[in-house]
């Protein structure tokens, strides 16, 4: 367990609370199944967007902003996007409790999610490399699979809001096995 993660939780722990697993995202774990399909996606966007950026850009052309923002938007979904998911991993923490899940993230706001062991509906275990994964805690909705952990995370405020995980954790089994336990009462 890394001291410096638990010490962000110390403040947030109820009455009769401990940390029992604590840790952060493995930041260079950039791609996932869902970057087969958005990548060419955002290869294809990017190239009509530069072009019709390009063209927009002309000296003197009215529409110059327009070609100024489709070339950002294009550089974010080709490449930014990978630059935001590794600053935004670096400053996740998350944590195991007897009683709760616990998620931070200090990016431009400082974000909180809390849910209860008693009573997630589901967990959900996917395995990467090696022994690093991803546990969902519930049922996320179709959309929001589809942008989840991409560098395209904003995409979801659409869809309703998302479910409690922890992407990209070492050892993800030893997790899994962890939460088990504690929803089915055996701590």
């Amino acid at each position: 367990m890394e001291y410096h993660v638990v010490e962000i939780f110390d403040k947030e722990l109820l009455d009769n609370e401990r940390i029992l697993w604590a840790g952060q995202p493995y930041p260079w774990s950039i791609f996932n199944r869902m970057d087969f399909f958005i990548i060419p996606f955002s290869l294809i966007f990017g190239g009509i967007a530069c072009i019709m950026g390009l063209l927009f850009l002309r000296p003197g052309g009215p529409f110059s902003i327009i070609g100024l923002f489709l070339l950002i938007i294009a550089g974010y979904f080709v490449i930014g996007r990978f630059f935001y998911k590794f600053w935004k991993k670096k400053r996740t923490y998350y944590a195991v409790t007897n009683k709760r899940i616990l998620i931070k993230t200090h990016t431009l706001m400082k974000k909180s999610q809390v849910a209860y062991i008693d009573t997630l509906p589901a967990i959900n275990k996917t395995i990467g490399f090696g022994k690093r994964g991803t546990l969902t805690f519930g049922n996320r909705p179709f959309y929001n699979s589809m942008y989840a952990n991409t560098g395209l995370d904003f995409l979801m405020g659409f869809y309703g809001e998302d479910v409690p995980s922890f992407y990209d954790i070492e050892d993800v089994e030893t997790v899994y096995r962890l939460v088990n336990t504690l929803r089915l009462g055996k701590e």
